[in-house]
């Protein structure tokens, strides 16, 4: 008897042994039921928790928490450097702090026009930006179709390499910037089909899971209306109109005008432009109080439209700049999720068709033919490939 408690004994010890202990490196990590951003969280991991690693699946580790819970937490968690997420603020709630007029105007890339500075507020979303849209069921099915005919993900992955520049990090300023401009954007309301929403979601988490950010949650909302937009926020939702679904021709264009806008999140436009514009933002937040305390008349108001019109036409070299970058990088996160990138430049010539009409001083836009056009022409000139896909007909039968 004794040697058999012995022998439960060492084999105890030797699967502990087994298991190696990991400390979480970033202020807050997920434990999640299965290898996956979009499995529902089990438990929240702290920096300076430690837990034990009992197995890998790609990029995720299967781990025991200090208090015996097992779930899956990301390669990035346990990094101190590098491609890892800082979660601690993404949570938090942003419906009851101060969001003035003035942080509305620092935002990157045209978040902040006229068309978005005035209108109503979608108020379920201000206070909840994020809706989990993917389930794990028919995301699962979803890869398994688009990789039925050729390579796995994998495969694609291992083609084209990509490195992080750097950690990715929010603060407050930026999560309560991302509610608002979620509010502002889905004024409208939202797109009532769940099948078309669903897919574009679907599409969104592959090439999420195709960057160095694959443990980021990614949530698209689509906008009822007929303008032509698509905007990522800093902290990872996506605001996409019908509008430009309708301009959009296959699903290897929408893959890349989601990985552009992922690449907005993931090169940090959004912090860096920030950065640029505070002492703008400060100045121009003390003139505010003062005018809710004295008041202003009409015409006060249309000279600070004016002003803020001429500040961001002014800005516009910068904002090109991101954009180039974003066209860029979202190339490589549709390659490595299978898509042809040639529907970078497909799409961005179709907008530029569409936009030629539109005077320069009339749309305060990033989607302005000459900038379109300098943008298109930095694009690699590739032909389509048939080593990746365009899913036309997926695309026409989802997207009606």
């Amino acid at each position: 008897m004794k040697k058999i408690q012995c022998i439960f004994i060492m084999m105890g010890l030797l699967c502990c042994g087994m298991a190696s202990a990991e400390t979480i490196q970033v202020s807050s990590a997920s434990l999640r039921q299965k290898p996956g951003s979009f499995y529902p969280v089990i438990l929240t991991l702290k920096k300076g928790d430690e837990v034990a690693v009992l197995s890998t699946q790609g990029m995720w580790h299967q781990a025991k928490a200090e208090g015996g819970t097992v779930g899956w937490v990301s390669k990035n968690a346990l990094k101190a450097q590098g491609s890892t997420i800082d979660y601690g603020l993404m949570a938090a709630d942003t419906s009851r702090r101060r969001i003035s007029t003035v942080m509305v105007t620092a935002a990157v890339k045209g978040f902040f026009e006229n068309r978005v500075r005035t209108g109503e507020l979608n108020s379920a979303l201000f206070e909840a930006p994020f809706v989990q849209y993917v389930t794990p069921l028919g995301y699962e099915a979803f890869k398994r179709e688009t990789f039925s005919r050729g390579r796995s993900h994998a495969d694609y992955l291992s083609q084209t390499r990509v490195v992080s520049v750097g950690p990715f990090s929010l603060d407050e300023q930026m999560i309560a910037t991302s509610a608002y401009i979620t509010g502002r954007l889905a004024a409208p309301g939202l797109v009532a089909d769940p099948r078309l929403v669903t897919y574009v979601n679907n599409v969104a988490q592959l090439i999420v899971e195709s960057s160095e950010f694959y443990d980021l949650p990614i949530c698209v909302h689509v906008v009822e209306t007929p303008a032509i937009f698509a905007n990522a926020t800093p902290m990872g939702v996506i605001l996409l109109s019908r509008g430009m679904l309708k301009t959009i021709r296959s699903e290897n264009e929408l893959a890349c005008l989601l990985a552009h806008e992922l690449s907005h999140v993931t090169l940090h436009h959004g912090a860096t432009e920030l950065d640029i514009r505070k002492p703008k933002i400060h100045a121009e937040d003390a003139f505010s109080e003062m005018d809710d305390e004295l008041g202003r008349d009409e015409v006060e108001q249309e000279l600070d439209d004016l002003a803020m019109d001429m500040y961001e036409h002014a800005i516009r070299g910068r904002k090109e700049v991101y954009e180039m970058e974003a066209d860029a990088r979202g190339i490589l996160y549709a390659k490595r999720a299978g898509y042809d990138p040639s529907g970078m430049a497909s799409l961005l010539l179709r907008l530029q068709k569409q936009q030629g009409e539109v005077a320069w001083d009339d749309e305060p836009s990033h989607w302005l033919p000459r900038s379109l056009g300098r943008r298109i022409n930095a694009l690699p000139k590739k032909a389509p490939s048939s080593a990746y896909v365009n899913f036309g007909s997926r695309y026409n039968r989802m997207v009606p």
